[in-house]
């Protein structure tokens, strides 16, 4: 028996133990220890926040100052301000550690997804952890802190809580505040408060409870809130999902999606306002009542989106794209969801206005005054990235595109700093929040104002300040009218706000306001005729002529505000505002007539839909929400006749809404984009009724993968013996291999189908949680010969294989033994059979491993020895002996590894001698790690003494890569790919790229790494982190002999001194010998690859570094995302 064969025992070995947990993964049934504490723990005050505003990097003209930091407040997640410039700051003191983060608690995955609400949250949580656990979890508190500025002098003095005591084990991450006219909302799932109190919350009332349905990432919370100008609260919250009951006696319900909401501020008219988001964090209105967002990606090479939030709109994420069953994020990467606009895009989704840079946050719009009237018409983000070199403010100009916008212009505003949300101050400031260090909870914290010097006693700033915080109950009906047109929009609209709640009188100066010269007076009258009409019907025809308006956007406004009071008296002005040369007036037209639900406006809304030609997406949205709420099933199926194929798209997208059967007839449209589209309807929305025509598409000449993908879906859904059967006849006719080898990945899953839908990948079991197998085994065994022979491509032949064994097809060992045999076949598709045989222990086992031993294909040789040494056991240690005093590295790993496993006693005997080679430095150090992991199957007491000897020698070692010194050498670089690319817990690639080949910004480019850098400096980069940051990443604090400290981006260092990065020079050279210290900032990589991987994995992630040896290519001046293709 050659040696080399025995290479092929690798296959006999295990996956290796389990590693330690942390924080960040936790074992089976247990929480994550973690030291959990009812109060606070923030750090003692230092110099650290004054010193970080020497890194910060803003435009010309503008300076920081630190307004307050730790210990006045820690772990700031979002703040507001009130109107006397009071901060109000959500901190959380319990993330990662009370409110879990799913990827440490993998194995809870299918639980957590399949909850639909927050009973069905709280039974998987006390069923996985137990009543210990619920307790462990009621243990740390989010707070809400207010500061302030009591003597004036610009900086916080006073700290107090404001609100705490949310403990529950439901709580989640204190994300939202929102302070108006005394009283304080707060988000903090599972639950939309609200106080009253000056400087403490002495009353609480709980609004709605009901936000999360699960744990899934953490800081995907309930956050966003912010004001309307429809005097609404809005609010949003991450794909966590939510299930609330509403103060009507309805339920709201997104259990699957990120949204946002919106209700009135005595908790009525709760309503879901728009969906399919992933994380948006933040809210935001322009002057024109438009609102924004900054959604997130899901760090599978997707990017972040600035989304346009339109009523009714859907984004197209769903959180089963995160651990889509097919990978790679399913159709959200595949059908380029989270795109701009493009030919081929889903047209059910609301497409975002542009990519932007990673990590939104925060997000806040000019209000008018306070900067530069240069910063007129701005959107400013806070990025947050986790590590302070690559994190900032960006702001963003939007210019009108059609029924939505574009992007002007796109910007750094801020660098240097680890901000997580962003406000304007009554004082004209612009306020942020800085998590001053890394990802975990800094138990740091700090407000940053940023202004223009030269403008620090401006009486205009000073004279707006002081109105802002003004009681304008106070004022009178002129004054109010007056200040309609003021520049700012907090003024605006709490003005707006005042005269909506006098009546008649409020009434009148609206009128005046719109008959007169200013644009921004004309658009508050519209909002304040709104919030007087809601309560008295009355008001409704001053509202009704400006739908006449000569100013298309008081055309617009009205009609948006007409179709919110559902005025049916309206109706035929809205029907004829469908033909407005302004889309915006059509857009807002079409979603009012939607809502008063005007069945004589389906012709109207066909016509436009026919001029749009699906031109603007965005208009497209608002015509088929109204069309699903205005015109009949029957009326839309009639459309399937159509000689429009815009028209024949809307009525499937109307029909989607209504999860109507009548998709069904589109699917034989001459259109493809139609046909794809009714497909995708059908299947993801869903639409089971008309699951069977969408079935029958696999027996016709198709070529969509995205449509052939639903179809063979429907069949897995529907689950009949003759579905089964056509799964297997196109799983072995010719086609695309990846749906070829799809179909027989759903035969392999028929006995027991999986409770998430495998494409969309959120919960929706079938009735049946078992199935027979007969039933796939029948159908996969008439076409065996379709599916085998050197035609057929290894991947198709690999998935039949699969499938044969995971179905325990028996009667298939005739076929698999022909492919053993099969000279023309691949080694890998040969190996693949034998083992199969192997599984059943077929006759004439031995005779075709015997024929694989003797073939001229070494990886066939090696699958014949596992299968020779089962059935033949005397032989194995002997052989496996020699091969590991004289065969190569990889004979030896592999010797090592079957060793482990096997079940001769004089396996023990062997690897107690080799432990002993060991110690003393005599076993190759590729090998090291596979004769310890060996040694830790073996049950004999000594081998487990000898194991536990060198485990203490190693903990006392001070050096912290001795333990993990044996994974230096011996890895498989195409293991790495997986755990670079999509381990839950490191998923590299989200902060890591390799040239080229996409990933995040937030830590280096690693192409070329391989050969810049040795295997001990990448150990220690993955171990531990902290120790040595690439250039250009790691932020550093220089005090120089005289004591003057200097702040930086490190971008060299050796024995000639210090070159670093400043907010004021590009490149300061320090000489060591003016140097008296360098402290460091902490990497924003975790320390934690230790404790979520392996030592396997770790020494793979290694190799595939080291393997990094081309050098990255130029990549230029780098675009901003929102910048290209412009």
């Amino acid at each position: 028996m050659p040696v080399i064969l025995v290479l092929a025992l690798l296959n006999l070995a295990p996956t290796l133990a389990a590693a330690e947990t942390s924080g960040a993964t936790a074992a089976r049934g247990q929480l994550a220890a973690e030291d959990r504490r009812p109060e606070p723990v923030i750090e003692a005050a230092s110099d650290e926040a004054r010193l970080a505003l020497g890194r910060m990097q803003l435009p010309p003209g503008l300076t920081a100052h630190l307004w307050a930091a730790e210990p006045m407040f820690g772990n700031p997640v979002a703040f507001n301000l009130d109107a006397l410039g009071r901060v109000f700051v959500s901190e959380t003191h319990r993330y990662g550690s009370s409110t879990l983060d799913i990827r440490g608690y993998m194995w809870t995955l299918e639980d957590d997804l399949a909850n639909r609400n927050q009973d069905d949250w709280l039974a998987s949580v006390t069923r996985h952890f137990g009543p210990e656990g619920v307790k462990q979890l009621s243990i740390e508190s989010e707070r809400l802190v207010l500061l302030e500025d009591s003597d004036g002098d610009g900086t916080a003095d006073k700290s107090s809580v404001y609100a705490d005591n949310f403990r529950s084990p439901l709580d989640g991450v204190a994300s939202g505040v929102l302070a108006h006219r005394g009283d304080v909302w707060f988000t903090n799932i599972p639950a939309l408060w609200k106080f009253t109190g000056k400087d403490k919350a002495e009353t609480r009332t709980e609004v709605f409870r009901g936000f999360g349905v699960r744990f899934n990432f953490t800081g995907h919370d309930l956050h966003g809130l912010t004001l309307g100008p429809d005097g609404r609260i809005y609010f949003s919250i991450g794909d966590r999902g939510a299930s609330v009951p509403t103060k009507e006696g309805g339920r709201v319900e997104t259990p699957d999606t990120g949204a946002v909401f919106r209700c009135w501020p005595d908790g009525s008219g709760l309503e879901l306002f728009a969906n399919g988001l992933r994380n948006p964090q933040s809210l935001a209105f322009n002057e024109f009542g438009d609102l924004f967002t900054g959604d997130n990606d899901s760090d599978q090479g997707d990017e972040e989106r600035l989304v346009h939030v339109v009523e009714g709109g859907d984004s197209g994420w769903r959180v089963g794209y995160q651990f889509a069953p097919r990978g790679n994020a399913g159709p959200w990467n595949t059908e380029k969801l989270w795109h701009p606009r493009h030919a081929g895009q889903p047209a059910y989704l609301v497409p975002p206005i542009c990519n932007i840079e990673d990590g939104p946050s925060g997000i806040a719009y000019y209000p008018g005054t306070g900067l530069t009237p240069a910063y007129a018409g701005h959107l400013f983000i806070t990025h947050f990235k986790g590590a302070i070199s690559n994190s900032g403010i960006f702001s963003y100009k939007l210019k009108p595109a059609g029924a939505s916008y574009a992007v002007e212009t796109a910007a750094p505003f801020l660098t240097g700093a680890l901000p997580t949300d962003v406000r304007f101050g009554p004082d004209g400031k612009l306020y942020y929040s800085d998590w001053a260090e890394g990802w975990p909870k800094s138990k740091k914290g700090r407000i940053y104002t940023i202004a223009d010097p030269t403008r620090a006693n401006d009486p205009a700033l000073k004279a707006i300040q002081a109105l802002i915080g003004s009681d304008f109950t106070k004022k009178s009906d002129d004054e109010l009218a007056a200040l309609l047109a003021h520049a700012d929009w907090r003024v605006r609209l709490e003005a707006q706000y005042t005269l909506a709640e006098r009546g008649t009188t409020g009434v009148t100066r609206f009128a005046t306001a719109l008959s007169g010269a200013s644009e921004l007076a004309r658009r508050h009258a519209v909002w304040g005729l709104g919030q007087l009409a809601r309560q008295d019907a009355a008001v409704l025809p001053v509202l009704r002529p400006l739908l006449q308006h000569a100013d298309p956007e008081i055309r617009a406004q009205a009609a948006k505000t007409l179709g919110d009071l559902r005025d049916a008296a309206a109706a035929n002005a809205l029907v004829a505002a469908l033909a407005d040369e302004s889309l915006r007036v059509q857009f807002f037209a079409a979603e009012a007539l939607g809502k008063i639900q005007v069945a004589a406006a389906t012709p109207a809304l066909i016509a436009a839909v026919r001029a749009n030609a699906d031109t603007d997406a965005t208009l497209r949205h608002a015509l088929t929400l109204s069309l699903a709420r205005c015109a009949t099933t029957e009326a839309l199926a009639a459309l399937a006749s159509d000689d429009s194929a815009p028209v024949r798209l809307a009525a499937v997208l109307a029909l989607r809404r209504l999860q109507s059967a009548h998709l069904a007839l589109f699917l034989a449209d001459r259109e493809p984009a139609v046909v794809r589209e009714a497909a995708l309807a059908i299947n993801d929305a869903p639409v089971p009724a008309a699951y069977a025509a969408l079935a029958g598409l696999t027996g016709q000449r198709i070529n969509d993968e995205a449509v052939l993908l639903r179809a063979l879906n429907a069949h897995f859904r529907l689950g009949t013996a003759e579905n089964a059967a056509a799964l297997a006849t196109f799983a072995a006719r010719g086609g695309s291999p990846a749906i070829r080898e799809e179909a027989l990945v759903l035969l392999s899953l028929w006995p027991a189908p999986p409770a998430r839908d495998r494409l969309v990948g959120i919960y929706r079991p079938l009735a049946e949680k078992t199935r027979p197998a007969e039933v796939a085994t029948a159908a996969l065994l008439p076409v065996l010969d379709g599916l085998f022979g050197a035609s057929v491509p290894d991947s198709v032949q690999l998935a039949a294989l699969k499938a044969i064994s995971s179905l325990g097809l028996k009667d298939a060992v005739p076929a698999l033994t022909a492919v053993v045999a099969d000279p023309a076949q691949s080694a890998s598709v040969r190996s693949a059979a034998l083992k199969a045989l192997d599984g059943f222990d077929a006759p004439g086992l031995m005779a075709s491993a015997q024929l694989a031993a003797a073939s001229d294909l070494p990886d066939l040789r090696l699958a014949a020895l596992p299968v020779i040494s089962r059935l033949q056991p005397a032989q194995a240690v002997a052989v496996l002996a020699a091969l590991v005093e004289r065969g190569t590295t990889r004979e030896q790993q592999t010797a090592f590894r079957a060793l482990g496993d096997a079940k001769d006693p004089a396996a023990d005997e062997l690897l107690l001698a080799q432990l002993t080679l060991l110690a003393a430095g005599r076993i190759p150090a590729a090998a090291q790690l596979d004769l310890l992991d060996a040694a830790a199957l073996r049950a004999d007491p000594r081998i487990k003494q000898v194991l536990a000897t060198r485990e203490a020698a190693l903990a006392a070692d001070p050096d912290p890569l001795a333990p993990f010194r044996v994974a230096l050498e011996g890895g498989d670089a195409v293991k790495s790919r997986p755990i670079f690319a999509s381990h839950p817990v490191m998923q590299c690639m989200r902060c890591h790229r390799i040239g080229e080949y996409g990933g995040g910004d937030a830590g280096p480019d690693l192409a070329g790494i391989g050969a810049r850098e040795s295997r001990e400096y990448l150990l220690e980069s993955i171990i531990k982190p902290s120790a040595k940051i690439a250039a250009g990443f790691e932020i550093v604090s220089v005090t120089r002999q005289n004591g003057e400290s200097i702040v930086g981006t490190l971008l060299q260092r050796d024995a000639r001194g210090v070159r670093l990065k400043t907010a004021e020079q590009d490149s300061l050279e320090i000489p060591a010998a003016e140097v008296k210290s360098v402290e460091s900032a902490p990497s924003a990589m975790p320390e934690i690859a230790a404790l979520v991987l392996t030592k396997a994995e770790i020494r793979d992630l290694v190799a595939g570094l080291a393997s990094l040896t081309e050098p990255a290519k130029p990549r230029g001046q780098a675009t901003l995302r929102a910048l290209r293709g412009r």
